[in-house]
C-alpha cells in the first residue's frame, strides 16, 4: 500500500509538472492578450510613419486590440530597432523594419542593432520604389535636364535625404555615380524638413521613396522627374523610368516589414504573420498603401528572414565598395 502510495504521488507531481509545462508554452491562438506596440523607427508625419499607421489599423481591425504606435526616430532607424531588440520577447512589441537599417548598419562603426542578427523576421509587406523629384518652379523638364545643370556646376549643387543610409541617401548617390556627376549630400533628421527645404529652393533635388513624397508630387508641390525603377508605377504612370530616358538604370527598390525581439516564439511569429497576409489580401488597405506609392509583397516568416539576411549582405557589401560613412 506504502509503495502504490507512493507511485500515486510520483504520477500526480510529473503531471503536474508536465501541466506547467504545457502552460508555460505561449498561446498561439489566444494571442494577443492585450494591447500591441508597434515601434516606427522614424519621426511623425513621413513615409514610413504613414506606412506604419496603415499596418497598425489593419492589425487593429483584426485583433480587436487598440496597437499603439511609438515612434522612435534616429540613426536612421538603428534607434528604434535598438529599442525593439530589447523588448519584452511576448509577442507584443513588434516593429517596422525596413531597407534603411540594412544600410545604415553597415555604415555605422557600432551599430547598437543588427537587424539580421538581433531581430526575428514576422512578415515582409510592402515595397516601393524610388522617385526623382524638384521643386515644379525649377526650370527643368526630365532627368537629363537635371543632369545638364549639375555638370555645369560639378559639386554646388545639394541633394537631400532623411539622413545617412536612408533610401534618399542611397538612391543619390546611386544616381551620381551611374551618370557620374557630383553633388552635395545634404542630410535631413526627416525626409518632411528635406522636402519642405526642395520646396523652397534651398536643395536642387531628392531621391526619395513614394511614401514620403506621393502627395506632394500629386497636390503639384513637388515635380516627379523620373522612376529610379526597372519600370513605370501604377501610382505615378505618367512619370517615366531613367532606362527611358537613355539614362543608366537605378533600381532603389525599398521594403518594409515587420519584426520582433529576436527570443520571441515561433508559433506567435506565425499568428502574427498569417494575420498580416490577411491585411496583405485586403483590397481596402491594398488600395491605402497604392496611394502612398506601395505594392503589396507579402513574405511569411522563414522568406522574409532570408531577404533580410541577403539585404544585410548586399548593403554592407556597396559600402565597402564605395567607402561611403555616416560623416
Amino acid at each position: 500500500m506504502l509503495v502504490i502510495g507512493k507511485l500515486r504521488w510520483c504520477a500526480a507531481l510529473l503531471a503536474g509538472f508536465a501541466g506547467a509545462q504545457v502552460h508555460a508554452q505561449p498561446d498561439a491562438e489566444a494571442y494577443p492578450t492585450r494591447n500591441l506596440r508597434l515601434i516606427v523607427p522614424f519621426g511623425a508625419g513621413g513615409g514610413p510613419d504613414a506606412v506604419g499607421r496603415q499596418i497598425a489599423q489593419g492589425l487593429s481591425e483584426r485583433v480587436k486590440r487598440n496597437v499603439i504606435v511609438d515612434n522612435r526616430p534616429g540613426a536612421s532607424g538603428l534607434i528604434g530597432m535598438a529599442e525593439l531588440a530589447r523588448a519584452n520577447a511576448d509577442g507584443h512589441t513588434i516593429g517596422a523594419v525596413s531597407v534603411s537599417q540594412a544600410v545604415i548598419q553597415a555604415m555605422a562603426a557600432n551599430p547598437p542593432v543588427n537587424i539580421a542578427r538581433d531581430l526575428a523576421p514576422v512578415a515582409h509587406l510592402v515595397r516601393q520604389y524610388t522617385v526623382l523629384v524638384v521643386r515644379p518652379e525649377l526650370s527643368v523638364k526630365t532627368a537629363r535636364d537635371l543632369l545638364q545643370l549639375l555638370r555645369e556646376k560639378p559639386g554646388f549643387h545639394g541633394f537631400a535625404s532623411g539622413g545617412n543610409g536612408t533610401p534618399a541617401h542611397l538612391a543619390g548617390e546611386l544616381f551620381l555615380r551611374a551618370n557620374k556627376v557630383q553633388a552635395r549630400h545634404i542630410p535631413y533628421k526627416g525626409m518632411m524638413p528635406a522636402v519642405t527645404d526642395i520646396i523652397r529652393g534651398d536643395v536642387l533635388f531628392a531621391c526619395s521613396v513614394t511614401s514620403n513624397v506621393a502627395p506632394l508630387i500629386q497636390s503639384g508641390r513637388l515635380k516627379a522627374l523620373a522612376m529610379l525603377a526597372p519600370k513605370r508605377i501604377n501610382t505615378f504612370p505618367e512619370v517615366p523610368a531613367l532606362a527611358e530616358l537613355g539614362l543608366p538604370e537605378v533600381d532603389m527598390t525599398s521594403w518594409t516589414g515587420i519584426a520582433t525581439p529576436l527570443a520571441t516564439p515561433l508559433p506567435l511569429r506565425q499568428r502574427l504573420s498569417a494575420i498580416l497576409r490577411e491585411i496583405a489580401a485586403d483590397p481596402v488597405h491594398a488600395k491605402a498603401f497604392g496611394m502612398l506609392g506601395l505594392e503589396i509583397a507579402y513574405l511569411p516568416v522563414e522568406p522574409f528572414g532570408t531577404l533580410i539576411q541577403s539585404e544585410a549582405s548586399r548593403w554592407a557589401r556597396f559600402v565597402k565598395e564605395t567607402g561611403l560613412s555616416i560623416d
